[in-house]
């Protein structure tokens, strides 16, 4: 049998490779109703078969919340590291392509070919080629595809608890720019007064009605609400620039959000990551122990050989002419090699992966822990910011009557200059402290629904 017998053996063995992994991979694909859905748009071929639970987690929420829900999805499609998930998530998904393949790693082609140089065989000629492809061990395959399904279940859990970040993120920005416009709108209305007193002090001061130190007074109160409101002014274009930096260039307008109802605890983005980890890691642990040897490799080979030799026995005629005859052989065989398990390789690799579950278990009780306290102080702060708001609201309307007073005692001349300031004084006080306290109750707001993990 010449090489080129060998040859066309081997092609038939490398022609019926993608035919087979062709079949293999009709039969592995799963329906597409039981395909992963995320924010991405990932295209695996196979996606095994979720349990209720984790289809519950991933089924798509409704969107809603104000301007929050706006622009939160515009502040994820810029976040770096939310775009930074999305390709982690399409990485991970490409592993489905070695789920679904027929050998765990490449196949290959070998050969080799040897010649004698000395010695009693006359133009020795060996050839041989062979090709093969490692093999999945038992069990290992549907533990690969195990840890690809919770590997992306991870990377979407992860991306849930991103966009709550996120969200939490806008909520401060969003309430650090709203503050600020209230500060400008108290300094306004005390610009308004300011000049309000200061034109009537000036016609008093005219007329002969008040001294000249008044008039200053007036000039000095006018001066300092118009400092305020220059500051405030400032203050409040940074705070904007600030949200819009977020947003991608959405202001902070119209109303962010209202209070949500309480939710599951388990759904939680806080607690739904670290459990993708903890099956993460379990399937891990599961492949760890359905491959406790490197992937077998199985070949087929073909040898072919020659050389040339006398072929005239003497012994029967010392006369007879000496002549050469080549001799061949082909040879066709199968080649299977074999790792062996050692504790060596094993146990470090078993211990690594029971490691990462206790890290996670530890992890998700942690992050319980902080969950339930937040929420907790979360409702407590909105409690009572919500009465520092009422008691507010009284005390602004007490100190509006009492300046309303002091102003028609000043102008009957009842009263001093220096005086309806020091009423003045306390009404400013407590505008800035109803402002302040109004934007405390949205701040409690948000932050208990940052707490409970809503993000829409």
């Amino acid at each position: 049998m010449r090489p080129s017998a060998v040859l066309a053996a081997i092609s038939l063995f490398a022609c019926a490779l993608p035919f087979e992994a062709s079949v293999s991979a009709q039969e592995q694909e799963e329906p597409p109703g039981t395909r992963i859905t995320a924010s991405v748009k990932p295209s695996p071929k196979k996606a095994p078969e979720k349990s209720s639970r984790k289809a519950r987690v991933q089924a798509p929420t409704k969107r809603s919340g104000g301007m929050l829900a706006k622009h939160l999805e515009m502040a994820v499609l810029i976040d770096a590291p939310s775009r930074s998930l999305e390709a982690q998530f399409r990485a991970v998904s490409a592993r489905y392509a070695t789920a679904n393949s027929l050998t765990p790693g490449s196949p290959y082609v070998a050969g080799y070919q040897r010649n004698s140089a000395a010695g009693n065989l006359r133009n020795y000629n060996e050839t041989e080629l062979e090709a093969g492809m490692p093999l999945w061990l038992p069990g290992q395959r549907d533990a690969f595809a195990g840890t690809v399904t919770t590997g992306l279940l991870e990377v979407e859990e992860r991306l849930a608890l991103r966009r709550l970040e996120v969200a939490g993120a806008l909520r401060d920005a969003w309430w650090n720019a709203q503050r600020a416009a209230r500060d400008v709108s108290v300094a306004r209305n005390r610009v308004a007064t300011a000049r309000d007193i200061g034109t009537d002090m000036t016609r008093r001061v005219e007329l002969g009605d008040a001294g000249q130190a008044d008039a200053l007074l007036a000039k000095n109160e006018t001066l300092a609400a118009e400092t305020e409101l220059a500051q405030s002014e400032g203050a409040v274009k940074v705070a904007r620039i600030a949200y819009m930096a977020l947003t991608g260039g959405a202001p902070p307008d119209g109303a962010l959000e209202s209070e949500r109802p309480p939710i599951d605890i388990e759904d939680h983005p806080a607690l739904r990551a670290p459990l993708a980890a903890l099956a993460r890691a379990r399937a891990q642990a599961e492949l760890v122990d359905a491959t406790p040897i490197d992937s077998p490799e199985i070949g087929i080979f073909g040898r072919q050989e020659h050389n040339d030799q006398y072929a005239t026995d003497r012994s029967l005629d010392p006369m007879e002419p000496i002549t050469n005859q080549r001799t061949d052989a082909t040879t066709l065989g199968v080649r299977l090699r074999i790792p062996l398990p050692t504790p060596g390789r094993n146990e470090p690799r078993r211990a690594e992966a029971l490691a990462e579950m206790d890290r996670a278990t530890a992890e998700y009780e942690r992050a319980k822990r902080v969950v339930l306290a937040e929420i907790k102080a979360a409702r407590e702060a909105l409690a009572a910011a919500q009465r520092a708001a009422k008691l507010a609201d009284s005390r602004l309307a007490v100190a509006d009557d009492q300046f309303d007073l002091s102003l028609k005692a000043f102008k009957l001349g009842e009263l001093s200059a220096f005086d309806l300031y020091r009423v003045r004084q306390i009404q400013l006080d407590a505008q800035r402290m109803q402002a302040s306290a109004a934007i405390n109750v949205g701040v409690a707001i948000s932050r208990l629904n940052q707490a409970q993990g809503y993000s829409p």
